[in-house]
């Protein structure tokens, strides 16, 4: 299988990363209409309730359980999104055959801030979870820190290549 042009993996790939997107917008925007709805959400039930002839049969609670866990998912889609906007970017300089450019070594860096930026919220989401007295599953993992150290090792591999090319492409 080829790697560039059109049926290339790299077209395969991007199509299911588009899809992907598709779904990360869906649950992101899901997710941000929960962290406005959720405060309110014993409020509104009420009205619900008292409003019409419909009742709501057990408690309606929200504590800060509920809310620290859709602000982390809230997070992590965020930084999901970012990742797969850059990824997406990245296989279009693939797919057009360049894929040793300046641009791309940004993007490998931008993912690999990204993900230090989510990884670093869960350390929050935890310090939150401790503050507040509720069990939130927080935990990091060591593959975690060396996906991410291996992104920035591919960041500087992309801007070695891009200085080679460059140079090569000055030579006669």
């Amino acid at each position: 299988m080829r790697a560039i042009g059109k049926g290339s993996l790299a077209s395969i790939l991007a199509a299911g990363l588009h899809v992907t997107r598709i779904i990360l917008w869906i649950a992101f925007i899901g997710l941000a209409i929960a962290m406005i709805m959720v405060p309110f959400a014993v409020g509104i039930m009420s009205a619900v309730d008292g409003a019409t002839n419909l009742s709501i049969d057990g408690n309606v609670a929200v504590d800060a359980e509920d809310y620290i866990n859709i602000g982390h998912n809230f997070v992590t889609f965020a930084v999901m999104l970012f990742v797969v906007d850059r990824l997406l970017e990245i296989l279009k300089t693939l797919r057009f055959g360049s894929p040793f450019v300046r641009e791309n070594a940004d993007r490998f860096r931008g993912v690999g801030f990204a993900l230090l930026i989510g990884e670093g919220a869960k350390f929050a989401f935890g310090f939150l979870s401790l503050v507040t007295d509720t069990d939130v599953d927080i935990n990091s993992q060591f593959i975690t820190w060396l996906a991410i150290i291996s992104v920035f090792v591919l960041a500087e591999v992309f801007s070695e290549g891009a200085r080679m090319k460059e140079e090569q492409d000055l030579t006669v």
